[in-house]
C-alpha cells in the first residue's frame, strides 16, 4: 500500500519533503511525491479569500497524479473552508485527503516563525486526514491524532500518533470503519 503527496498550487518543495519520512513512519507505508497540480479556480471564494475544501479535494481525486496510489494527500498553502465553517485544517474522502499549511504557521497567529512547531502541526494534520481515508472517525482520546481540532491549540495538544484503539484499524488496512468511542 502506498501514499502520494501532491502539491496543490505553489507549495515549497521542502515542505512536501518534510512530510515524507514522518508519514512513512506513522503509517508504515511507502510515500512518494507527485507533481504540482493547480488550485482549481472554481474553488476560490473571492469574498472569503479562501478555497472550498470539498471542491479542491474533488479536483485532486480526478487528477492523473493519483491513479497509481492507494492513498493520496494533497498539500496546499491556500486557506481552506468547508461550507458552514470559518476554515478547516484539512478534509478527507475515501482515498484522498487534503491539508492546508496556511494556518499551521506561527506568523498566521502574529508569532515568530518556528519551523519545528510548523513541521509538527503539518505532520499531525497529515496523519489525521490520512487516518480518515483508512476509515477512522474522530477519537475521544485527547492525545490521539484522530482527535478533532477546531483550533490550533487543539492541534498542538494532540500528538502525531494513533491511540491504542485507532492504531490497529490503520494497520488492518483500513478495512474497519470506526464510528467513535
Amino acid at each position: 500500500m502506498s501514499i502520494i503527496l501532491v502539491p496543490i498550487g505553489k507549495v515549497d518543495p521542502a515542505e512536501i519533503l518534510m512530510l515524507k519520512n514522518p508519514l512513512k513512519a506513522a503509517l508504515s507505508r511507502d510515500v512518494a511525491t507527485g507533481r504540482e497540480i493547480p488550485l482549481p479556480a472554481a474553488a476560490r471564494n473571492t469574498a472569503r479569500n479562501q478555497y472550498d475544501a470539498e471542491m479542491v479535494l474533488e479536483f485532486l481525486s480526478l487528477s492523473t497524479e493519483t491513479a497509481d496510489y492507494d492513498r493520496v494527500l494533497g498539500v496546499t498553502d491556500a486557506d481552506l473552508y468547508f461550507p458552514g465553517m470559518n476554515f478547516v485544517f484539512g478534509i478527507a474522502g475515501r482515498r484522498c485527503a487534503l491539508i492546508s499549511l496556511h494556518r499551521l504557521r506561527q506568523p498566521f497567529y502574529s508569532l515568530p516563525e518556528d519551523l519545528g512547531i510548523f513541521q509538527r502541526r503539518a505532520v499531525v494534520e497529515a496523519v489525521h486526514e490520512l487516518g480518515h481515508t483508512f476509515g477512522l472517525a474522530h477519537c475521544d482520546d485527547p492525545r490521539c491524532v484522530m482527535r478533532f481540532s477546531n483550533t490550533i491549540a487543539e492541534t498542538d495538544r494532540k500528538g502525531p500518533a494513533f491511540c491504542t484503539f485507532c492504531r490497529p484499524r490503520v494497520f488492518a488496512g483500513g478495512r474497519t470503519a470506526v464510528t467513535g468511542r
